[in-house]
């Protein structure tokens, strides 16, 4: 077995024992974590990418009918997704702002809020 295959293994197993919620603080955290640590043109555009596409995810998620979620907690989501994204968009961004709402997530999935 090559060492990519162990290794996809091992991520695979780990995953496996951890709740979903508990992946998903860790997706908001690493994009707050790149966010604040974006410190030139490449950096900052690639966190703002990431920052974008976890937060179309979220929109398109708490959009889907299947969602489990109350129907108004999927509004309030919605609510701070688009903010979020309309924050993205503007010149310049104020990526301070999209990492701290980020970081405000991950707590609340993980029940630190």
């Amino acid at each position: 077995m090559s060492s990519t295959s162990k290794m996809l293994k091992a991520y695979g197993t780990a995953s496996a024992l951890r709740n979903q919620r508990d992946q998903d603080a860790d997706v908001f955290r690493r994009v707050s974590a790149s966010l604040r640590a974006a410190s030139d043109d490449l950096g900052r555009t690639r966190a703002m990418a990431d920052a974008r596409r976890l937060w179309q995810t979220v929109l398109a998620a708490n959009h889907d009918p299947l969602n489990p979620l109350p129907i108004p907690l999927r509004a309030q989501i919605i609510s701070v997704a688009n903010a979020v994204l309309r924050t993205a968009d503007q010149d310049p961004t104020n990526l301070s702002f999209l990492a701290d709402i980020a970081d405000k997530f991950a707590d609340g999935l993980s029940g630190q809020s």
